[in-house]
């Protein structure tokens, strides 16, 4: 609301207003919906206006459904993607469809190999390729090849999340992409990981995991392993030590719930950001922080929710956080946020508005 009163407030502030106001746009309606409708009017690349705002968007999320049922379908997503020329994130939920169609997929293949022309009152205008950065699926079936179908098309990936349980056959062909960095809500089969990261090895360097992977994962994690540089955990008890064991150079860990019977124990001594964000009740919970940082010659910063602040031994960590002058950050974020999809030079990485000139 602030940035749209900024937007019309005056012409100084409504160009750097309306950069903001739309570089994070969500389509959460259905098909010919006032909302679709506004995006169209807004972003109608005939007009200088619509063009620039369109060139403003950075990240769209989308809600896909049956087109039967009125919701915007796959051919709506490529009608609207080739409205935003420098678009950098995609986040797809998708209910009802299995698999995009052929005439959905060649458009946005053409938008991702060679772009597309825009007639203007000038005349007709090229318009570059797309070269998606980041993808997120958020919702799809269990067996739809749809994530299979975007990455064919989208090799500039290097930030995936996949947010939802996925178990179709892996592609016969190989992967060309290269990931930066992967997030998994749901661990897919050991087959599927195979593929996902065949083109991967050497550039992957950020993993992160809701379910723990099996022990069939351990070959692949010790390829991975000795060039990941951070690694994110939901829990911490065994078979998460185990994985961290493989991982010997992380500069970051972050364990969003510590085990109220294990310590932090084994930590690789190049960790420059430990974070536990959600301690149990138990009074030993922190203690195992304090004594894990105590040991960790490279730490630069701590991070921990507000609860921390009620345990007894919260002093003892400010404590000695002062005297090996470590940054104390108590982040109040909730810990499904999901970061920028930017590159990182030193953890941790957080949303920030000076992501936005990497983005």
């Amino acid at each position: 609301m602030t940035l749209s009163s900024c937007a019309l407030a005056c012409r100084a502030w409504s160009g750097p207003a309306r950069k903001l106001l739309f570089r994070h746009v969500a389509l959460r309606g259905m098909h010919q919906s006032r909302g679709h409708l506004s995006f169209l009017e807004a972003t109608d690349p005939r007009s200088e206006r619509g063009r620039t705002i369109a060139g403003h968007i950075r990240v769209l999320e989308v809600f896909l459904g049956d087109k039967a049922g009125l919701d915007l379908d796959d051919a709506d997503l490529a009608d609207i993607i080739e409205r935003t020329p420098r678009l950098y994130e995609l986040v797809l939920r998708v209910t009802g469809i299995h698999q995009f169609t052929d005439g959905a997929m060649q458009k946005l293949g053409s938008l991702a190999s060679a772009g597309t022309q825009v007639q203007t009152a000038e005349g007709v205008e090229a318009v570059g390729p797309v070269r998606l950065r980041a993808l997120t699926i958020l919702s799809c079936g269990i067996q739809s090849p749809i994530l299979f179908q975007l990455l064919s098309i989208w090799p500039t990936v290097k930030f995936l999340h996949i947010g939802v349980e996925i178990a179709p056959p892996a592609p016969h062909w190989r992967p060309t992409f290269k990931l930066y960095q992967l997030t998994l809500m749901r661990t897919p089969r050991i087959h599927i990981m195979h593929w996902l990261l065949s083109s991967s090895m050497d550039s992957l360097r950020i993993l992160s995991f809701r379910d723990l992977p099996g022990k069939d994962f351990d070959p692949l994690l010790e390829q991975l392993g000795l060039k990941l540089r951070s690694l994110r955990l939901m829990n911490y008890n065994l078979r998460a030590a185990s994985v961290i064991k493989q991982c010997p150079n992380l500069e970051e860990l972050i364990i969003v719930q510590l085990s109220p019977f294990m310590k932090l124990g084994n930590l690789p001594q190049t960790l420059e950001h430990l974070s536990c964000r959600n301690l149990p009740a138990e009074d030993q919970s922190l203690g195992s922080v304090v004594e894990a940082v105590d040991g960790l010659p490279k730490l630069r910063v701590v991070t921990c929710d507000r609860r921390a602040r009620e345990d007894e031994q919260f002093g003892d960590l400010e404590r000695l956080c002062t005297s090996k002058r470590i940054e104390l950050f108590i982040d109040e974020t909730p810990f499904w946020v999901r970061e920028d999809p930017v590159y990182v030079e030193r953890f941790p990485r957080s949303k920030s508005v000076a992501n936005f000139a990497l983005m």
